[in-house]
């Protein structure tokens, strides 16, 4: 590696540029990143070490440039969970609610954690849900609403208050409502409208969620009935609503008037399709259901002339898949789930011309999967069908350098914690807690905090030198691992350990982590 080293720019730090260090010295921002990136950094360093927080590491241009996006596992989830609700909360962390799970709907809620890169339980639902929406609101707080319990759809609203750690119920909504869609308005309400409650029809009316008053608003009406339709805020704060079982036609709702009007509609009729806004403001609209039958078609609508156009067909039919819009421009198409069974193929679509190509293929074939993306940039799906069966499976779509991270597994560290109760107050659980979050933050393409985690570990590794536990062979041994992992991802090492005294075993430890 060089000693030059300036900042490439990965998606969330594009606005950083760095200083040009001297040897192995750290770089220094020129620029400040987006308060979030840093926050991010700074909690997992903070909750992972009590060692000082360091400065934080750049990826060089000759690295950045070496990068392909792929997929790669994350820590599954406790409960395997078709259908699920999934929510990016304020901390950046991802809120994970109901879905049928191998007993059908399940009231349980789960926490992926991004500081530790692992799963926690959620605040129980009060019902069990699946065919829900979750809403994350302006006070951070999610709003659960409807869905189908074990007794059929439901009417029951209930906020999830994840600071204190409660659900808490809410009076019940006008309609039971299952197979619907939601959306938070820029005045801090909430529009719900469509779905089903699977016995007297399907509905055309909508409510508002007042999020001061805590009540259930009328909305007015659609001009069509809907189920499994599709929603998108425009431009202009309004709220397009899309296709819906054996319907082709989309309308827009008027916060600021409360009306619905009328649109041109889709050339093809489709429900339980994909929906994601560009760059420039333009909706497109992939695949979907028609008659049960999934289909390629994609259309796009641009808000400026009110028309909806062809684009090119996806390589692949799908319904009841995610499509997600990539801090690129680019839209990623994932998995599927239909008639024809599940799969783990994924396109990307691009928006310049209208384009689709084949991308890496997920690792686990899926369909009806919950999707996030994070502050840097990764897709993650979580659950979701394989074929028949509900799973809890959870992987990241992002950028990562062609040269493997040499941090290992986390089922490969489970019997080193046994091993490590002879480190200096039993500190190996410490260790292995920052590879663990080093590998995951690697898996979702968050170098920078991958770095920081990685610089907090040589801080409580070298504290070990500086206390008298590590001789100089030993302490060569685990910084040459240390450097490998830094080089790898574009980090700049820094200086060797202080070379003294360690106890074999601790050497044993660290030579099977970096072996």
């Amino acid at each position: 590696m060089g000693s030059e080293r300036s900042l490439k720019a990965i998606e969330p730090l594009e606005a950083c540029l760095w200083e040009k260090p001297v040897g192995r010295a750290i770089g220094t921002w020129k620029f400040f990143a987006p308060a979030a990136v840093l926050a991010v950094a700074a909690a997992v360093i903070a909750a992972s070490s009590a060692m000082p927080v360091v400065e934080l590491s750049y990826l060089s241009p000759d690295i950045a440039k070496n990068q392909e996006f792929k997929w790669r596992d994350l820590p599954s989830m406790a409960y395997p969970r078709s259908s699920p609700s999934v929510v990016v909360l304020k901390s950046g962390d991802l809120l994970v609610t109901g879905g049928s799970s191998t007993e059908g709907p399940t009231s349980t809620t789960e926490v992926f954690e991004i500081k530790s890169g692992s799963w926690k339980p959620g605040p129980a639902m009060s019902q069990r849900r699946v065919g829900h929406t979750a809403t994350l609101l302006h006070d951070g707080t999610v709003l659960v609403v409807g869905g189908q319990t074990t007794t059929g759809a439901t009417k029951s609203a209930e906020i999830i208050n994840m600071t204190s750690r409660t659900s808490i119920p809410l009076p019940d909504m006008y309609f039971a409502r299952s197979g619907h869609v939601a959306i938070l308005l820029a005045n801090g309400n909430v529009l719900v409208t469509g779905g089903s409650d699977w016995s007297t029809g399907v509905w055309k009316q909508a409510e508002l969620y007042d999020a001061v008053n805590h009540k259930w608003l009328p909305a007015g009406s659609m001009s069509h009935p809907r189920v499994f339709c599709s929603i998108a805020t425009l431009g202009d704060g309004k709220i397009l609503v899309i296709g819906g079982d054996a319907n082709s036609t989309s309308e827009k709702y008027d916060p600021g008037t409360g009306t619905w009007s009328d649109l041109k509609g889709m050339n093809s009729m489709r429900f339980n399709s994909g929906v994601a806004k560009t760059i420039d403001g333009k909706i497109v609209v992939a695949g979907g259901e028609i008659q049960n039958a999934p289909i390629s078609s994609t259309e796009v609508y641009d808000q400026t002339t009110s028309k909806w156009s062809l684009a090119s067909n996806m390589i692949h039919s799908r319904a009841r898949f995610s499509l997600t819009a990539l801090n690129s421009g680019l839209l990623l198409a994932a998995g599927s789930s239909t008639t024809l069974g599940t799969t783990p193929t994924c396109e990307i679509f691009n928006p310049a011309n209208g384009t689709w190509s084949v991308t890496d293929s997920m690792n686990h074939s899926r369909g009806a999967q919950g999707s996030a993306v994070l502050i840097s940039g990764s897709v993650v799906v979580i659950g979701g069908k394989n074929n028949d069966s509900p799973t809890s499976t959870v992987e990241a779509y992002s950028q990562v350098p062609v040269t493997p991270l040499k941090v290992c597994q986390p089922k490969d560290l489970i019997p080193l914690v046994n091993n490590a109760t002879e480190l200096p107050g039993n500190s190996g659980n410490g260790i292995i807690a920052k590879l663990l979050a080093a590998q995951v933050q690697y898996d979702l393409g968050d170098f920078a905090v991958c770095l920081n985690v990685m610089n907090a570990f040589y801080n409580q590794v070298n504290a070990f030198a500086n206390n008298g536990h590590m001789t100089e062979a030993h302490a060569n041994a685990i910084y040459e691992g240390y450097v490998d992992v830094v080089e790898c991802i574009g980090g700049t090492p820094r200086e060797p350990f202080f070379e003294q005294g360690l106890i074999p075993e601790i050497a044993s430890f660290f030579g099977r982590i970096f072996s």
